[in-house]
Parts: structure tokens; sequence; C-alpha cells
């Protein structure tokens, strides 16, 4: 019999076990897709906003943790223009509101200057862009508009305290802008009592420009006015607090799941050892030797994290999938798992799988034939 059938069908002896750990060992690889996958997700759609509108720097004040809350005087646009390498200098307000009747927290309001140019990519669904001449109007993201059932000619309410007209259903490349609606920026300064002030302004530079270049451009911004803080996209992304928090988490969430998943398959293997010692005992008396049983138990063992690690990655991305399609969370959440996510599952199952049968088979392959025979 090839060895390899040979474990499959000790496994399938006891197929409840075997079934219980799978699932088991399935929950904790499952954790580690979806939220690690989620939170990885997060991160990597923010680096798409920049990489896909080219920008290079971002602006913000420096000395605050909340980026979106630390505000910049409107009027500096006009200064950062004017640098010379600064190929566009976009500025916007942001907040996040909440509509708890319709149970939906943390939707990104923004507020962009008529001649925006974030307007442009944008593709309208129905209804029309937002004009200068659009006072108390409003456009929604296609997700937004379909949790608060929503249409152009309707109303929706902002703050508790002014009503808008909507006048267009927008569809966005940037899932979390789908989740969030737009209004001019000047309405949603006076709305937020931040007259004349920006979240920050995002640089495209002229190309070609290097690594030098652009530490050059970024002192020359530093130098405009103080408390400026620069930071090239990929590391401002890295270091946004939501994100830095959403991973660590995922992370730690994921580390108890598969604890929990360790300690489980170390009983399951204890078991199925002390169970077959009269087997493992004629084993030896037939002339296998010590490495061949630890072969034996540890091969069984990763089958079972093998078994977990795909179910469990199922079930990670059918989870994120539908927290897409979900009203809280449709915003939030790309719907994408990278591969090295998917990988790191594997990874973990398998570490599962040999730390969780190394004490079982180094106990059976020091196990004496006739010890082992006597035993009941």
């Amino acid at each position: 019999m090839h060895f390899f059938t040979f474990l499959l069908k000790n496994l399938l002896r006891r197929p409840a076990r075997t079934l219980l750990t799978i699932v088991g060992l399935a929950v904790a690889v499952g954790a580690v897709v979806s939220l690690v996958g989620v939170a990885s997700g997060f991160k990597d759609s923010f680096m798409k906003i920049y990489e896909s509108r080219d920008v290079d720097l971002v602006v913000t004040r420096a000395g605050g943790t909340e980026a979106i809350n630390n505000g910049l005087p409107e009027q500096l646009q006009g200064p950062l223009t004017k640098l010379k390498g600064v190929k566009q200098v976009v500025g916007g307000l942001v907040d996040t509101i909440q509509f708890r009747d319709q149970g939906l927290l943390g939707v990104l309001l923004n507020g962009w200057p008529p001649d925006s140019p974030l307007f442009s990519e944008i593709k309208m669904i129905s209804g029309q862009k937002l004009t200068a001449a659009d006072t108390d109007k409003i456009i929604l993201g296609r997700v937004f508009a379909a949790n608060m059932n929503k249409k152009v000619g309707d109303t929706i309410e902002l703050y508790n305290t002014k009503k808008f007209e909507v006048v267009g259903i927008y569809e966005s490349p940037i899932v979390y802008e789908n989740g969030g609606a737009v209004i001019l920026l000047k309405e949603l300064q006076s709305l937020i009592n931040k007259p004349n002030e920006t979240s920050g302004f995002t640089i495209s530079a002229e190309k070609p420009i290097d690594e030098k270049g652009l530490d050059d451009l970024a002192e020359r911004i530093k130098a405009l006015q103080p408390g400026l803080q620069v930071k090239k996209s990929a590391e401002f992304v890295n270091n946004v607090q939501q994100i830095k928090m959403i991973n660590a988490v995922a992370w730690i969430t994921s580390a108890i799941a598969l604890v929990i998943g360790a300690i489980g398959m170390l009983n399951t293997m204890i078991m199925s050892v002390f169970e077959r010692t009269k087997e493992i005992g004629t084993l030896r008396a037939i002339g296998w030797r010590r490495t061949r049983i630890i072969q034996m138990v540890i091969g069984e063992s990763l089958l079972l994290s093998l078994g977990g690690a795909i179910v469990g990655s199922v079930a990670g991305l059918v989870m994120v999938k539908l927290l897409t399609e979900l009203p809280n969370t449709s915003g939030l959440v790309s719907g994408n798992i990278s591969l090295p996510v998917i990988l790191w599952g594997f990874f973990f199952a398998i570490l599962v799988g040999v730390f969780g049968a190394i004490y079982p088979a180094l106990w059976s392959a020091n196990l004496l034939p006739t010890e082992a025979l006597r035993r009941k």
C-alpha cells in the first residue's frame, strides 16, 4: 500500500474526529484569510487611490494623529501650485457621518471644490455632477444611495441640521467613495464649522522625478509655512492610524484563533497515537524505523492541516464577499483577497500541523515494541 494511502486510511478510520479537527483548523485559517485579507485590502485600496491619481506627496498638518481632522488653510493651494516641479495640487475636506436609523456608521462625506479634477474620475449613473451653482445639492455614491434607498430628486439630511437635494448617483473606481457622498467644499466647511480649511493636499509632481527630487520638493513644501507634514504617498498610507489599528486587531485575533487551532491539533494527534499504541508497537515489531513512525504521525497531521487550510481559505473568501454585500461594510470592504494572504493561511496551517504533531510523533517513535504491545 502506498504510504500516502496508508495515512489517508488512518484518518478516515475516525471520520468524526478528522472532520472536527479540519473544521477547527478551518475556523483559524478562515480568520487569518478574512481578517488579514480585509485589513490588507483596506491598505491596498488606499494605496491604489494615490497610484490611480498619480499622487506623489501628501501634505497635512504635523503633530496630529487623525489626518482628516487636522485642517490646513485652503489658501495654501496657491503657493503649492506655484512651486517648481509641481504638476497638480488637489485639496478637499473629508468628514465621517452616520445614519443610525439605516445602521450606517462611518460614511465618508467629501467636500470638493467645483473645479476639482476628482469630479472627472467619477462616472454618473444618473443625474449630474455638482457645479459651482449647486448649493444645497449632493451626489451619492452607488452603494450609499442603495443603502439609503435614495434616487435623484430625493432629499437627505446631513448632521440633523440641513437637507440636501440628491442631483446625481455616481460610480467611482475607489470603493470607499462608492459608499460615501460629495457636496461642495464651501458647504462642508460651513456644516462642520471649518471655514477656509481643507483636510490636506495631494501633490502630483512633474515627471520624470526620482526619490531625491521628491525629497527636495517635500523640503520646499515644508518651507512654505511652519507645521506642515509632507510624506510620500506610500509612507502616508503606512502611517494612517486607522489602518495600523485594523492591521493590529486582525493579526491579534488571527493569532488567538491559531493558538486555539494548534491546541485542537495537538489534542487530536495525542488521542490518535494513544488509541493506536498496539498498532504502533506492531509496526515497530515488523521493522518500521522510528523515523517512519514520526513521518506517519506528522504526515497525518499535515493532511489535516491541508484540509483545514483549503476549507478555511474558501470560507474566508466567501465571508469577505458577503461583507461586500452588507450595508454596514459594503462601502469599506473591497472584497479582493490577495494571493499572499491566502498563502499566509496555508503557511500557518502547516505550522500548526507540524507543531501539533511533534510531541505525539516523538512519544510514539520512542515507544518500545514490547512495551507498546503490553498496553491495553
